[in-house]
């Protein structure tokens, strides 16, 4: 059991899980997502069963956390998948420090190149979850989901300023961690680069548990995998969630995206979904030069 740990949190190189079998490199792929969510559930639980412990007993404790039960909840979630992830840290530094085949680090870069890069990214982010949320509420997939309703109206339950931390900073870099810095970076050596993006992606999506953000999650996370690539720094994929998660948290708290009209609505997403391929065009760009001008000259 020992030596089978080892081997699931290891590095293995692209050239060594050749010889591994589909079963060997799917177990190999699969099993830090399982020890995340089994980490993750049993924190939750005990953590909820020491909050339950704490405050029994105690009338105007109780009432406090009933009257911001979905705040206190999203608090228990955060500190339970910090924990989850946590568990498989190990494996995921392993990964995010070094890849197969990385484009030049920060460190041979200026700061300036540096900057913009993660400038671009952010708008990239930004312009497509806009873009995107729009285009979804035009199409009425978000009115066709209860278990995204549910969702959102939890979502937005939590205090403004926790939900913020939440979910721009615990949730991307968590998820981060576990769906690119983790599953994809093993997946493309695996396999190859298209299903790494694709399937990482669509694991991403899935994971939030409802139609309608298994959609969006799917696109948005082949955009981040896609910026992950050409870039090479964890940094990027987390900024690009972090962004469009707290972006879009500030303008739907209080039904902002809702209360446009339609010909508005339609107008805006197409100019933000223009505007993601044009700075995603520059990203890349940008990225070749960058890798250019300091590769060794022969």
């Amino acid at each position: 059991m020992k030596n089978f740990l080892m081997r699931m949190n290891m590095r293995w190189s692209k050239k060594e899980l050749s010889g591994w079998s589909s079963f060997q490199k799917t177990v190999y792929l699969l099993w830090p997502l399982l020890i995340y969510f089994i980490v993750h559930d049993i924190a939750e639980i005990l953590l909820w069963a020491c909050a339950g412990s704490v405050f029994a007993g105690k009338r105007q404790q109780v009432e406090f956390l009933a009257e911001n039960h979905a705040t206190f909840r999203g608090v228990i979630n955060g500190f339970a998948i910090v924990i989850g992830v946590a568990a498989i840290w190990q494996a995921v530094k392993r990964e995010i420090e070094k890849t197969d085949s990385m484009p030049p680090k920060d460190a041979d870069r200026d700061m300036p190149g540096a900057m913009t890069r993660y400038c671009v990214t952010a708008a990239i982010a930004f312009l497509s979850a806009m873009g995107l949320n729009l285009l979804m509420n035009l199409l009425g997939l978000t009115g066709i989901s209860g278990a995204y309703e549910e969702t959102s109206q939890a979502q937005y339950s939590v205090n403004f300023a926790v939900g913020l931390f939440l979910y721009g900073v615990v949730s991307p870099f968590a998820e981060e961690a576990v769906f690119r810095g983790l599953i994809y970076n093993r997946m493309k050596r695996c396999f190859n680069y298209p299903l790494a993006l694709c399937v990482s992606a669509l694991l991403f999506g899935c994971y939030h548990g409802n139609a309608v953000q298994a959609v969006y999650g799917t696109i948005l996370g082949i955009l981040i995998a896609w910026c992950y690539e050409i870039s090479g720094s964890f940094a990027v994929p987390v900024l690009f969630h972090g962004v469009a998660n707290v972006s879009m948290y500030v303008m739907t708290y209080y039904g902002g995206l809702r209360d446009m009209s339609m010909p508005v609505s339609a107008g805006v997403s197409a100019v933000c979904l223009l505007g993601a391929a044009g700075f995603s065009l520059y990203l890349k760009k940008a990225e070749e030069k960058n890798i250019s001008a300091i590769s060794p000259k022969v």
